[in-house]
């Protein structure tokens, strides 16, 4: 297999798994947010809640750019000096904050399903908020340098040829995205969270105190969150090998066919981890009863207006008049 073939093979890829991934991601991150609307007054549900809104910036800014650069070779970021500054500043500090409100969700679960009543009450909606914005806070600060240092310049190629690419130009920025965010921020630390808060909620479950303390609604939501982790613990694994995997073999002098082939499998498993960010709504979907109640609810709502809509636009104007005399007539009149 030749170095053009797996390029072939990361360009169908994107196409056939990247596509469906940002396109049912962003479809079911709306319909998160519109579901979880009236219930964002739970720690949990607000967590899960904002997440939703960074996982559609992540899908939209993060997935769908590399699906245009690799499979239709549309890379804004070569001719527009904005969107080259701002494109890792914006999909690296939404993929971290989302994953940070999951992992806050996570910790939330855990203290709802302690024994002691001290570390229930640390679940409450004023912390969630406070501790996200906090986060963010930090999380978009510590990113400012990906505004600074990336830039535009001319790269010649073996053949002559020059053309324009964006680059950090800073090598210290490069360094701690390496070692620190990628593999670090993006895979491990969310993981070990994740992985360590979830269990341990699972097993506080199990308890006959934790079975007491849960009502339906707690219940659904902390099934629906340990699945998640699930969800989004799976694509890490991947994604941090690679990772990892990279930064050992940074030295080694690489021929161009295992350049292509490192190249291929950082592209699928970039792709596989944005399935983190695109299945919350079809995960909370399969494993809460009562967000299942909700959706139907949600989607008979719409469809008994869009009937009514639809029966009083085919009504003539005879038809709607004589409608509303007979209801006028039929309300009780008013007692003098």
């Amino acid at each position: 297999m030749s170095s053009l073939s797996f390029s072939i093979i990361s360009s169908q890829f994107s196409i056939y798994a990247g596509l469906p991934i940002c396109i049912f991601g962003i479809i079911g991150n709306l319909l998160n947010i519109r579901i979880l609307y009236p219930t964002r007054s739970n720690p949990s549900s607000f967590l899960l809640f904002i997440s939703s809104f960074f996982n559609i910036i992540a899908l939209s800014e993060g997935l769908l750019p590399r699906i245009l650069a690799i499979s239709f070779n549309i890379d804004a970021s070569s001719t527009s000096m904005l969107w080259c500054k701002s494109r890792l500043f914006i999909a690296y500090s939404v993929t971290i904050t989302s994953l940070t409100c999951l992992c806050f969700a996570s910790i939330d679960r855990f203290f709802l399903s302690c024994r002691s009543v001290g570390w229930r009450n640390r679940s409450k909606l004023s912390t969630a908020k406070i501790a996200v914005i906090i986060a963010t806070t930090v999380i978009f600060a510590s990113n400012i340098p990906l505004l600074v240092f990336e830039t535009i310049i001319d790269v010649k190629s073996a053949t002559g040829n020059i053309t324009q690419t964006c680059v950090i130009i800073n090598s210290d920025l490069t360094i701690y995205i390496n070692y620190i965010l990628r593999p670090v921020l993006l895979g491990i630390l969310p993981g070990t969270i994740l992985s360590i808060t979830g269990w341990l909620t699972y097993r506080h479950i199990n308890s006959i105190t934790g079975i007491q303390i849960r009502g339906t609604f707690q219940r659904s939501l902390t099934s629906m969150i340990l699945l998640q982790i699930v969800a989004v613990f799976i694509p890490i694994i991947p994604f941090s090998t690679v990772a990892i995997y990279q930064l050992i073999t940074s030295s080694v002098v690489k021929s161009s066919y295992r350049l292509a082939q490192e190249a291929l499998a950082l592209n699928i498993t970039n792709i596989i981890l944005y399935i983190s960010y695109a299945s919350n709504f079809y995960i909370y979907l399969m494993s809460s009863s009562s967000y299942r109640r909700d959706f139907l609810q949600f989607i008979l709502f719409w469809y008994h207006r869009n009937y009514t809509n639809n029966r009083i636009g085919t009504m003539t104007r005879e038809q709607f008049e004589m409608n509303t005399a007979s209801i006028t007539r039929q309300l009780p009149r008013p007692v003098n």
